[in-house]
């Protein structure tokens, strides 16, 4: 690891820490919205909404800092492009559970749930990436299993896209209104896969 001649900016780790720590939060909401009762899901919806309004100002005090600060504790560039890539994944959960609440179909299929479920341990693994100068080897194993969750992902999407060509066929409101659900998540599901790439390649420039 190469010696770093300037001290490092606590504040922008606090921050990124800070930032992954809502998108745990904002998982567990996404998860709440899979409840049957209608109440129940609106006030997740709601909360999701409250925490992506704070993963927002957080990305906003990071390009803020970065702005107003000489030495930044790595490229301004990657910097945004961070900050870029945390505000996608939490706005990608909040589509998802909007879609979720006003398309409300009576029967959630397993597969949505286990999206969402692979998106809630994408979350916690960002938590774990964050304090990637400190550990590469650890840092690599961590995106190695994100890329992993994420092609399941994949598989989960296209086995539910077919499901519902074959199961669905004669409802077709029902259909669309899962394939927009299920098409969200995969959304959010790539946007994980992209933050842990932005994340390894921040590590490699600054070992």
């Amino acid at each position: 690891m190469a010696l770093r001649l300037v001290p490092r900016d606590p504040g922008f780790d606090d921050l990124f820490n800070q930032c992954a720590a809502l998108l745990v939060e904002g998982s567990r909401e996404l998860t709440a919205t899979l409840a049957h009762d209608a109440d129940e899901r609106a006030s997740a919806v709601a909360r999701l909404a409250g925490l992506e309004q704070s993963l927002d100002e957080a990305c906003h005090e990071v390009v803020r800092r970065a702005a107003a600060t000489f030495i930044t504790p790595f490229d301004r560039t990657d910097i945004h492009s961070l900050a870029g890539s945390l505000d996608d994944c939490m706005d990608l959960m909040a589509s998802a559970a909007e879609l979720i609440d006003l398309l409300g179909p009576s029967e959630i299929p397993k597969e949505i749930g286990q999206q969402v479920a692979l998106l809630g341990r994408m979350a916690e693994l960002v938590v774990q990436a964050m304090p990637w100068l400190a550990d590469l080897r650890a840092l690599a194993e961590v995106v190695v299993e994100i890329n992993r969750l994420e092609n399941a992902g994949d598989r989960l999407h296209r086995q539910l896209l077919g499901q519902l060509l074959v199961d669905d066929a004669a409802d077709v409101p029902r259909m669309l209104r899962l394939k927009v659900i299920t098409d969200e998540l995969e959304r959010a599901v790539d946007a994980f896969e992209e933050l842990a790439r932005t994340i390894e390649s921040i590590a490699l420039k600054e070992s």
